[in-house]
């Protein structure tokens, strides 16, 4: 399955008000030159009052599963919280190797918890957006060393982080790659494209006029990117993110138990794998957090 990776986050200050129509009728105006819908837009569906900042919640769960083969959206907060994980021992290997060959650390993007279009995690979206991304930090943050300019050493540090990335990420990425397939067919099921097609028709009450789930999704690139106010271009964000919530859950009420009848299948096809990587999964996280002072945890609305 193609990840679909949300757009990098400029960073904002906290969000602090409701979204309104109003808000998202001028994003949405703007970001298609006036060709929204003729009709005033409703109120969107947001959460009233003051909404706080995306956060972590540490710990790991006893069962692997919604962490290896996610099948809703709540699911893919262990997932992202496996892949961040992973991003934060290459991160970690990175430092230990740039502070032991005395060199500065090469540019990289920090460590992110990265969700999946094909597993909406709606409660998040609905409160934050859909292009707000969640950093994934550790324990034991510390300054990049000062050293010496070095582009063969920093090569070299590069390539151990990619290589601690890639052991640990073999531990499940063989099993999970099998299972991507099948959330992807989920899509052409006939039940999930009828539920899938009431949805411009639904956005279009908030004043949102797509053609299908593609269009929507270059309409929420083109408002962010060319809203130039970091407040307003997240306020806009969570405005697209709430109606999206809204118009998507009666779809993701189809998809998620077709998705979570082809996981049950899967694990009895794959039931040796499964037990294998239960007995070592787990304990190989608990070794690398106690190695590079780190936690395991997942994004949380």
């Amino acid at each position: 399955m193609k990840k679909r990776k949300q757009r990098e986050q400029r960073r904002k200050k906290p969000i602090t008000v409701a979204i309104t129509g109003a808000v998202l009728a001028s994003a949405v105006l703007s970001a298609c030159g006036g060709a929204a819908s003729g009709r005033s837009p409703q109120s969107l569906p947001t959460p009233s009052g003051v909404v706080r900042p995306p956060s972590v919640q540490k710990g790991l769960p006893r069962d692997i599963t919604a962490m290896v083969l996610p099948a809703t959206g709540v699911d893919t907060r262990l997932t992202q919280g496996l892949d961040g994980f992973a991003q934060m021992v290459g991160h970690a290997r990175l430092t230990e190797c740039v502070e032991g060959e005395g060199v500065n650390p090469p540019e990289a993007p920090p460590p992110a918890y990265i969700g999946w279009s094909d597993l909406p995690d709606l409660g998040f979206i609905g409160r934050h957006g859909l292009t707000r991304s969640v950093p994934a930090t550790t324990d034991a943050e510390r300054p990049g060393p000062k050293g010496r300019k070095d582009p063969a050493a920093q090569q070299r540090c590069v390539a151990e982080a990619h290589a601690a990335i890639k052991a640990f990420k073999d531990l499940y990425a063989p099993l999970q790659s099998l299972w991507w397939p099948e959330v992807a067919a989920v899509r052409d099921d006939p039940r999930a494209r009828d539920a899938l097609r009431a949805l411009p028709g639904c956005l279009e009450r908030y004043g949102i006029d797509v053609d299908d789930e593609d269009g929507f999704f270059a309409l929420v690139d083109r408002t962010v990117q060319r809203t130039e106010d970091a407040e307003e271009a997240a306020r806009a964000d969570r405005g697209l993110g709430a109606a999206y919530a809204t118009c998507m859950a009666p779809v993701e009420a189809v998809r998620e138990p077709l998705r979570t009848s082809r996981r049950t299948a899967f694990q009895t096809l794959h039931r040796g794998e499964m037990l294998a990587l239960e007995r070592s999964l787990l304990p190989r996280i608990r070794e690398l957090e106690r190695r590079h002072g780190l936690s395991f945890a997942r994004p949380v609305p």
